[in-house]
């Protein structure tokens, strides 16, 4: 089903994003060719090994847990629950860890949903917790990015006949994460200011 999805997305020359849970899920939408596999966990070593030599990048959206549980009695969710959803978190956590050492590529995701837009770029706090520097974190929602979205040539970086889309933040990104979390103070998208904190 995973290759018939794929081969269809590909004929119509558009990229596709498998979500899948599981090493099996997991290797299955990275053998079937997707563009970007989103929260698998658990994999082997043979699968990283495998995955390192695709171009298929990973999104291991690990935040959106840590929302779930930490709005649990809003959502509803059991102690049972919340704690498979840390647990779950650990074990997605421990294979980006892996997979960032095995070469992986990573691109940022979210699985963003109700109220957490706007808590995205916390995924990145999780990256640098798996091992990467700052600098690789912000590669994942920059340069690798704008790859799996297919655009390299308008997205994820500033330059001339770039999106104009560039964040100013209160600090250096590159030798603190959080500022990215914390210290925003000017956004502007396409060109036009659309957020000044200064």
């Amino acid at each position: 089903e995973m290759r018939v999805a794929v081969e269809t997305a590909h004929r119509f020359k558009r990229p596709i994003a498998i979500h899948s849970y599981g090493d099996s899920g997991g290797r299955a939408a990275l053998r079937a060719g997707a563009e970007s596999v989103e929260h698998p966990a658990g994999f082997d070593d043979a699968t990283l090994a495998l995955w390192a030599t695709r171009g298929t990048m990973y999104v291991p959206t690990i935040d959106h847990n840590r929302f779930y549980a930490e709005n649990a009695s809003v959502l509803g969710y059991t102690r049972e629950q919340v704690a498979g959803l840390d647990s779950f978190r650990l074990l997605n956590l421990e294979t980006a860890r892996r997979a960032h050492a095995a070469g992986v590529r990573f691109a940022m995701g979210s699985d963003a949903v109700w109220w957490m837009f706007g808590e995205n770029t916390r995924e990145l706090d999780w990256f640098v917790k798996a091992g990467m520097t700052p600098a690789q974190a912000l590669a994942t929602a920059t340069t690798n990015g704008a790859l799996l979205l297919g655009q390299p040539s308008k997205l994820g970086r500033i330059a001339p006949g770039f999106y104009a889309d560039i964040v100013a933040v209160d600090g250096d990104p590159l030798s603190s994460i959080n500022v990215i979390l914390n210290g925003v103070r000017w956004v502007m998208k396409a060109g036009r200011v659309v957020v000044d904190k200064r």
